[in-house]
């Protein structure tokens, strides 16, 4: 389940604090950025992520 808050959205906390369960995980735990990719519609200025890769024309 994602909740919408705002433009982000956001997942809910899990349902077990598994540092916690497994202690040796502690020093490992991070806080982590979930990305959300929209379908797009690139022009030739964009880069590769975007859309097409961008080659120079004078290259093989």
């Amino acid at each position: 389940m994602i909740r919408r808050t705002g433009m982000g959205r956001t997942t809910p906390p899990r349902p077990v604090d598994l540092t916690a369960v497994f202690s040796e995980l502690e020093g490992h735990a991070r806080t982590a950025t979930r990305l959300h990719p929209r379908p797009g519609v690139p022009d030739v200025r964009s880069s590769s992520v975007g859309g097409p890769l961008l080659w120079p024309a004078d290259e093989a």
